[in-house]
């Protein structure tokens, strides 16, 4: 009953302070901050909740408006896409990374340490331009055509994106996993397994990754904004048709406030599920 009150107020919570945000457009009137016209357009926004279906957002193609609820199904398709793939393959392959690192000795941690070091603090927009120049490059000297480098109204574009976001979320785990690896492998727990005679890729497998298991999901919720902050620059660069760049150039207050909620309830679905599935064992202390 205590975890159900405790989410119950978090979703009302967040359902409030998302309405606000949304209504922020209405704050500033003329270069001016105006809380008589941001109250406005806050009550705006509540009676606008009991009638989504007549938000409507102008199409640029067709030069009409259109309802938007049934007109964002392909944009969040797409940004769903690309944001699963490349956290799957960003977490895979970080783990997999941790474990040779976990492996390694003292002078291949050094050399591992320092190269994603320095990779972690490439910023995102290096990652977008350089895979757009290799694909050009890639072009210009055997005429190979296949891969896009950015979209169109028609044709959705999903390799560039998905291959950027992965390279900048996957230092940015590799570092937090690496941290938990070096000060967990000396653990009491690690030490008795050791001890027993069990094998470093067990002592890691069945006993060191359960335990990140869960810090790891709660890092990440605890840096989602940061991770969807990357989605949006990139969505914007290869002109991604996702859900991200389609409130870049529909950013009425009902539209916001509709595209907000659509991208916190699934998160806080999946976060009311993750709470609840994964095992207390994996939890610890925490």
């Amino acid at each position: 009953m205590v975890f159900i009150a405790r989410k119950s107020m978090q979703l009302i919570v967040a359902f409030f302070v998302l309405i606000a945000i949304s209504a922020l457009p209405a704050l500033v009137v003329q270069m001016k901050i105006n809380p008589a016209s941001y109250w406005e357009g806050l009550k705006q926004q509540f009676v606008q909740l009991a009638k989504l279906d007549e938000i409507t957002y102008f199409n640029v193609t067709a030069q009409q408006k259109f309802p938007l609820l049934p007109a964002l199904r392909p944009f969040i398709q797409e940004t769903l896409i690309i944001f699963t793939t490349a956290m799957m393959i960003s977490a895979v392959s970080a783990i997999l990374y941790v474990y040779l690192f976990y492996r390694s000795g003292k002078r291949t941690r050094q050399v591992l340490s320092q190269t994603t070091r320095t990779l972690e603090m490439v910023p995102d927009l290096f990652w977008v331009i350089l895979s757009q120049f290799l694909v050009l490059y890639l072009f210009k000297t055997t005429g190979y055509d296949k891969i896009e480098i950015a979209g169109t109204y028609a044709d959705s574009i999903r390799f560039l994106p998905i291959l950027t976001l992965t390279l900048t979320t996957l230092f940015f785990f590799i570092k937090w996993l690496t941290t938990q690896v070096l000060g967990q492998e000396s653990a009491p727990f690690l030490e008795l397994a050791r001890a027993k005679g069990m094998r470093s890729a067990a002592l890691f497998w069945k006993h060191l990754l359960p335990t990140m298991f869960y810090r790891f999901y709660l890092f990440f919720r605890a840096n989602i904004i940061t991770v969807l902050s990357s989605q949006l620059i990139i969505e914007y660069t290869f002109e991604v048709q996702g859900l991200f760049r389609f409130i870049l150039y529909n950013g009425d207050m009902p539209i916001l406030m509709v595209i907000l909620l659509l991208i916190y309830i699934p998160i806080f679905v999946l976060d009311l599920l993750a709470e609840w599935l994964i095992p207390n064992a994996w939890k610890g202390e925490i």
